[in-house]
């Protein structure tokens, strides 16, 4: 395996530093410190750039905060803006490319041009296929992020990075907090490479019908039960060499009576629907927005599930829950499903 090195003058690089101010300001140039580097961003880059040069860096306290996402209450760990968010974006710029080139074609989140869409789209492939398999093992990593054991995360970017600087700044974050800290910029991508030699087993030695993973939620696919329950118990140890476990829901479902609950979706082999939750969100949403006035922020919540429905069979969804709204965003909306 190739190991690079003579990436950290590329890091520090001022037009670098630059684009990740750039890039981690997208959506928060009201933040009073994004003022500030706004104000004067040449001296600010400088100094990130001094820091980092001199070894001076150390990631910064973190503010946690307790928050609800979805159904679950998950632990944020917050960052200042300047200069922790800036230097963790100049580090990816530059490592980013080396530390996905190997991941396999089926993992996704985090990854340019993988999200939600081009999984669906993997997805129907195969459930879709006359070749579909009749079973589907849905596993789930418990507390994933903060499960990670440092130690082994260090050892794997040592398998792709040999530059000591770099290194010195992975390390640097890496023991600000045990495990990944849910928040950092870089805790998806590393999460991803963690993971990254479990899958490579999936597919070299277990090779089932279909494997996808996203963050920590993996569905293997077979048309035997028994090779499934297989796949199962070997997740469990490999699995446990890296200190993470699996969620006692794990299931087993029959792709074409219960489907296959994935990244939002319940795939089958005749249609795909959205998963209940997201479903009841999306309802709710319009009985609110007829009540509230058309702003920007209401008109992207509504077009944020366009994007969810586009992906399924969900016109006649659409059509009978933004039909009292339609009058109120008739231009916006014009041309959706």
């Amino acid at each position: 395996m190739k190991r690079y090195g003579n990436l950290f003058e590329r890091i520090v690089d001022i037009e670098n530093i630059k684009l990740a101010h750039k890039q981690a300001r997208r959506g928060k140039a009201f933040y009073s410190e994004v003022k500030m580097v706004d104000a004067d961003i040449e001296y600010y880059a400088r100094e990130i750039q001094k820091a980092l040069v001199n070894q001076t860096f150390t990631t910064s306290e973190y503010e946690v905060q307790e928050r609800f996402d979805g159904r679950k209450m998950r632990t944020i760990y917050k960052l200042p803006y300047y200069p922790d968010r800036i230097v963790q974006h100049a580090l990816l710029n530059v490592t980013e490319p080396v530390l996905t080139a190997s991941l396999i074609r089926d993992t996704y989140q985090s990854i340019r041009g993988r999200g939600t869409s081009d999984a669906v789209r993997r997805v129907k492939k195969v459930i879709r296929s006359e070749s579909c398999p009749r079973y589907a093992l849905k596993i789930d990593v418990a507390k994933f992020y903060p499960s990670v054991d440092n130690a082994i995360m260090k050892r794997l970017i040592r398998r792709k990075i040999k530059c000591p600087k770099t290194l010195w700044l992975f390390d640097d974050i890496l023991d600000s907090m045990p495990g990944l800290p849910i928040g950092n910029f870089t805790s998806q991508i590393l999460g991803n490479v963690y993971l990254a030699g479990f899958d490579w087993q999936v597919k070299q030695h277990l090779k089932p019908a279909g494997y996808f993973r996203y963050c920590d939620d993996m569905v293997f696919m077979s048309d035997s039960t028994s090779e499934l329950m297989a796949y199962k118990r070997w997740a469990t140890q490999a699995l446990g060499d890296l200190r993470l476990s699996i969620k006692p829901s794990w299931n087993i479902y029959d792709i074409h009576k219960q489907g296959v609950d994935f990244v939002g979706y319940v795939f089958k082999p005749d249609q795909t629907r959205l998963r209940n939750s997201i479903k009841t969100k999306f309802t709710r949403a319009c009985k609110e927005l007829k009540w509230l006035p058309v702003t920007d922020s209401n008109l992207s919540r509504l077009m944020a599930y366009k994007g969810w429905v586009k992906s399924c069979n969900g016109k006649k969804l659409w059509r009978k829950h933004t039909q009292p709204i339609r009058h109120k965003y008739s231009l916006q909306i014009r041309g959706a499903l």
